[in-house]
């Protein structure tokens, strides 16, 4: 080889064995944080609400308000949009200002309505007429 071409190929190696260290240092020099720091009650409510989609009807239980029905809005780092039920207002709440999140186990749309159980009556009335039916029938005998 030249001598040309290795003291290229060593300029290079040294150049781009810089840039990487440069690279690396400036990555271990600056840790990653987060830009909102939640105290231990925030994030459990941050949390519990995570669990719901958008457009859930939620019970939340505030600290120094009355309690509010409605929908659950979009989730941001330190708060939520909820669209009350009296009223279809939107109100910004953040997650420090919401002492507990009930579900009240209500669903709006397809597939939403109660089980009635008088519905199942005449199938337990059918069901319980034939078993005395082959009793009778076993005592006969």
């Amino acid at each position: 080889m030249s001598t040309f071409s290795t003291t290229l190929f060593h300029r290079s190696s040294i150049l781009a064995l810089a840039l990487a260290l440069s690279l690396l240092g400036n990555a271990v020099i600056v840790p990653a944080q987060s830009p909102v720091s939640l105290d231990k009650h925030s994030r459990k409510i941050q949390n519990e609400l995570a669990k719901y989609p958008q457009g859930s009807y939620l019970h939340i239980v505030l600290r120094d308000a009355p309690d509010a029905f409605g929908a659950l809005g979009t989730m941001t780092q330190t708060g939520f949009t909820f669209t009350s039920a009296e009223n279809n207002s939107t109100a910004n709440y953040r997650y420090s200002e919401v002492d507990r999140v009930k579900s009240d186990r209500q669903r709006i749309g397809r597939g939403a309505e109660p089980i009635h159980f008088r519905h199942l009556m005449p199938i337990v009335i059918a069901g319980a007429a034939v078993a005395a039916g082959a009793l009778t029938y076993q005592a006969m005998r």
